[in-house]
């Protein structure tokens, strides 16, 4: 659930319930520093500063915390769920959600079109009597001569207005109006009464705004485009999700409240591997905290009383307080050299999957491979439990960070100060492991590595790296990934029309290792947020008749578009920095929940004969 405040900065009042969210939208689409769109307001989600701890549950995954701390720092002690209250009380000081803030804070009359903020206090009222009717909530002119005679109650919320600037900086602010109607006045308004008025086009914003008291008007499509900065003031460094003002001064860009560039998530993601560890492994893996206490009663106590140490519960405390004394006359646990990252472990798994690596949270067992695909597949394996945990490490604005970049050049703080734990949420699930066959894989990449078609994606690479002043990967591997995310998104669009889930609850994750160790996998799965998980209709799919069926009906599929001959024979080409060829919305393309990379680097060309060049991998 969102609690909030949700009166401008200034004005003081007791907490209200407005509007609600899933655990997890607040990691992935919603989170710290996004503008949520409730039912009758717009907010933006304040920072980690500000959230209550009092019913945030701390999520136990080893792996992701380090990772968490690797990009962080070290001072991040513990991943937590978003604050929620299971019995969903109305008591408004029990600080259960998170907080948010009006934003945008200038607010439009639907009756009388006043356009005005909400600071200074006085011109809009805040209507919200019923805690458990959220979605009553709403702003009102309180000054609306249309509106005289009408009660409260009946009156017309106010729209949020729906304009926006940020910079390159990733500084997010209010559309400067006044400023904006009154540039180049010789002697300024002393009072501004403005008025905002829409009128329908297909050409580009027809929005005018007028001043009633001095008549200045301009359109705001006098600051669209890519020369509108010129008619904007220069970026005041606003962050609204830490209420603080930066220094700045870059250009400002027009946004339109609701984009999608507007805020995208920087998350880290782990799933849970059972581990065979000994006691000394268990207290190493939570050393700060086992590393502190004072003697075996205290061990004891603290055992029994966090569920992330259950794993101790069944050995004696005498043990364990040996391992304890045994690692701290040691100095503490050694870090191991050369470990590996998030990624490799789960592949170094699924790839080798065995009965003795199986707990409650993951089970995996290999599964004949469907006759006709020996030239494809190295083997399938059926991931009948599953369970995920995300991490919430950061955000951009205007440009998505790459697939598993956890520190992009514009990635922007969850909190004012460095934070001692971020947000999390876990999921349980099932998935279908596929497995390509690594010699054919190598082979092939090796053979087209100079391809015309592979050269223009690689150029474009570069375009696109320099566009968003990034350094250039060298050496992502661009043929072994276009195969691997093709033949994901493929079967994504197959499984979802009989597994029952959509398309948009389905995620990839690819394993295409590192220039030392290369990977070819495929990981599809599903997950709820519930403790159950959820309930076998993809993992069905993976027995041998039934994805012999769905790879046959993807690769036909693939063999043609509605939109071809333009999506076949699309390549990019100077100065376009597009990052895929033949794939669009017709044949390929999948929602922001489901792709790792935003629909960049797919090709159907890659897998079958679509024009001829010698690159599909199945005529090989």
């Amino acid at each position: 659930m969102t609690v909030a405040n949700p009166r401008p900065a200034g004005q003081r009042g007791q907490p209200s319930r407005i509007g609600g969210a899933r655990p997890s939208h607040l990691i992935t689409t919603a989170g710290i520093g996004s503008i949520v769109d409730l039912p009758t307001m717009s907010v933006v989600v304040r920072g980690i500063d500000t959230w209550g701890l009092e019913r945030a549950e701390a999520i136990d995954e080893p792996r992701l915390l380090e990772e968490v701390r690797r990009v962080i720092g070290p001072q991040v002690r513990t991943l937590r769920s978003a604050p929620w209250d299971p019995q969903d009380s109305d008591d408004p000081w029990t600080r259960t959600g998170v907080p948010v803030s009006p934003f945008p804070g200038w607010l439009r009359c639907p009756r009388c079109h006043r356009l005005g903020p909400l600071n200074p206090p006085g011109q809009f009222e805040l209507i919200h009597r019923s805690g458990k009717r959220p979605d009553l909530a709403k702003w009102v002119h309180a000054r609306c001569t249309q509106q005289t005679q009408v009660s409260d109650r009946r009156k017309r919320a106010c729209l949020p207005a729906r304009f926006v600037v940020v910079c390159e900086a990733g500084h997010l602010d209010d559309f400067p109006y006044v400023d904006f109607i009154h540039h180049g006045q010789t002697a300024p308004c002393l009072g501004p009464k403005l008025k905002m008025r829409d009128s329908a086009s297909t050409l580009g914003p027809r929005v005018t705004v007028r001043c009633d008291e001095c008549g200045a008007s301009r359109n705001i499509q006098d600051a669209a485009g890519r020369d509108g900065w010129e008619a904007l003031p220069a970026c005041r460094g606003r962050h609204p999700h830490l209420r603080r003002f930066d220094g700045c001064g870059r250009d400002l860009r027009l946004m339109v409240l609701g984009a999608s560039n507007l805020w995208f998530s920087v998350t880290a993601s782990a799933l849970h591997l059972p581990q065979s560890q000994t006691v000394t492994d268990l207290v190493s893996a939570h050393w700060d905290l086992l590393g502190q206490l004072p003697n075996a009663t205290v061990v004891q106590t603290v055992v029994d009383g966090m569920d992330a140490l259950r794993g101790l519960r069944d050995t004696p405390v005498d043990q364990t307080w040996a391992a304890i004394e045994q690692l701290r006359a040691n100095g503490g646990p050694t870090a191991e050299e050369g470990s590996v990252d998030l990624l490799q472990a789960e592949w170094q798994l699924l790839a080798r999957p065995t009965t003795e690596r199986q707990d409650d949270d993951f089970r995996a067992v290999a599964t004949p491979n469907p006759t006709g695909y020996d030239n494809l597949l190295d083997q399938v394996v059926l991931v009948t439990r599953l369970r995920e945990v995300q991490a919430l490490v950061g955000f951009t604005r205007l440009s998505a960070p790459e697939r598993r970049d956890l520190e992009p050049n514009n990635r922007l703080p969850l909190g004012r100060a460095t934070p001692a734990w971020v947000p999390a949420f876990e999921q349980r699930g099932e998935g279908i492991f596929l497995q390509l066959r690594e010699d054919r894989v190598r082979a092939w990449t090796a053979r087209v590595s100079d391809h015309p078609r592979i050269e223009a994606l690689r150029a474009a690479h570069t375009r696109w790296s320099a566009n968003r002043d990034r350094p250039v990967d060298d050496t992502f591997p661009i043929p072994r990934f276009l195969l691997l995310h093709t033949v994901s998104h493929l079967l994504i669009r197959q499984v979802a029309l009989e597994c029952g889930y959509s398309s948009s609850s389905i995620r990839e994750r690819l394993y295409v290792g590192t220039p030392t160790d290369p990977a070819a996998g495929i990981l599809l799965s599903t997950a709820a947020s519930d403790s159950e998980g959820t309930l076998g209709g993809l993992v069905a799919l993976g027995e041998a008749q039934h994805l012999k069926r769905l790879l046959d009906l993807a690769l036909e599929d693939a063999a043609r578009c509605s939109s071809d001959p333009l999506c076949a024979e699309h390549v990019p080409q100077d100065p376009s920095d597009t990052l895929h060829a033949a794939a669009c919305h017709a044949c390929l393309f999948a929602s922001e929940t489901t792709c790792e990379t935003n629909n960049r680097w797919l090709d159907r060309a890659v897998l079958l004969n679509l024009t001829g060049d010698g690159l599909a991998f199945l005529d090989g």
